[in-house]
């Protein structure tokens, strides 16, 4: 399929931009332009929202609970994208917000730790532990701990992948399901998908070494599992999964390739590719009806399995 024209017009105008070499200027100054970056500029509204805090004596990881209404019991927690260098609770809130309304679920979204200040596996250790949170406080948040969500969209959906399997690994608890929006699951230089569209596709070849050289400690990171998903050997046991690529991505084909590894392992998968699209297009529902009509089913989707 040609590339959507939303998505086309995206793209226009962020490769007319001159961005600087991110090795060049500081990471302060790198989040600063991230935070002004093309995006949702519309939010959707919701019951009630609440700041809760995961602690212990090395941090304090921020958590935004967003309520949709008075009656429902089911939790999605959301990990946001950003390469594991840039985003927050302020700049992933629409997204937030559109995942409790289309799925009539309650939201806990994450502002866990990002690099390169805190290097693997700092972030999978928040994802991880959130989950444990809200599985263990159920009854403050007002959710039954049976109908939880664990999703991500690329690094965040890196993040809920490994997170599960850091749950598996530990014989803890598991959520219902996992959503994961073109997640980023391990090392590729020569897949179809790559090798198309890791140049002038939004994220590119030199973004992608970036975002992994700041975040790995150094090159072996790359081979354990927790960092590359893909290499868990048997991922038996682990909850339904939907997984979302997008056509026009360089991350496509290691999702598809998850999709199957599920599969192959007993897993109950559903792997959409998202025709038209590029990586990041969830970000863009109030510039793209399509985009907008693509996520809505989605989580849709999942929130009538959660109130079934």
């Amino acid at each position: 399929m040609t590339l959507n024209p939303s998505m086309k017009r995206i793209l226009e105008f962020m490769n007319s931009i001159n961005l600087p070499d991110f090795n060049k200027i500081s990471i302060e100054e790198l989040r600063r332009m991230e935070n002004q970056n093309l995006g949702q500029t519309e939010t959707k509204p919701v019951y009630s929202i609440s700041d809760y805090y995961l602690k212990n004596d090395e941090k304090s990881i921020k958590m935004r609970f967003y309520r949709i209404d008075e009656k429902s019991d089911s939790l999605i927690i959301y990990l946001h994208g950003g390469g594991f260098v840039f985003g927050n609770l302020e700049l992933s809130d629409p997204v937030a917000r559109e995942i409790a309304n289309f799925s009539k679920s309650n939201v806990l979204s994450i502002d866990y730790r990002l690099a390169p200040e805190h290097k693997f596996p700092a972030a999978i250790d928040d994802a991880y532990e959130s989950f444990l949170w809200a599985y263990s406080n159920y009854r403050e948040l007002g959710i039954s701990k049976e109908k939880i969500v664990i999703s991500g969209d690329s690094a965040g959906g890196n993040l809920a992948a490994a997170a599960l399997l850091k749950l598996k690994d530990n014989s803890k608890p598991m959520p219902a399901m996992q959503v994961l929006f073109y997640p980023v699951l391990g090392p590729d230089l020569a897949s179809e998908s790559y090798r198309e569209f890791s140049e002038n596709h939004l994220l590119t070849k030199k973004y992608m070494d970036f975002f992994a050289h700041s975040y790995m400690n150094d090159i072996h990171d790359v081979f354990n599992p927790y960092f590359s998903p893909l290499l868990y050997p048997n991922p038996e046991g682990l909850p339904e999964a939907i997984v979302i690529t997008a056509e026009y991505d360089p991350l496509r084909d290691q999702g598809e390739s998850y999709v199957s590894k599920l599969h192959d392992a007993g897993v109950e998968v559903t792997g959409i590719r998202a025709l038209g699209m590029i990586h990041g297009f969830i970000s863009y529902t109030s510039l793209s009806k399509s985009v907008e009509n693509f996520v809505r089913m989605v989580w849709c989707t999942v929130g009538s399995k959660l109130q079934s």
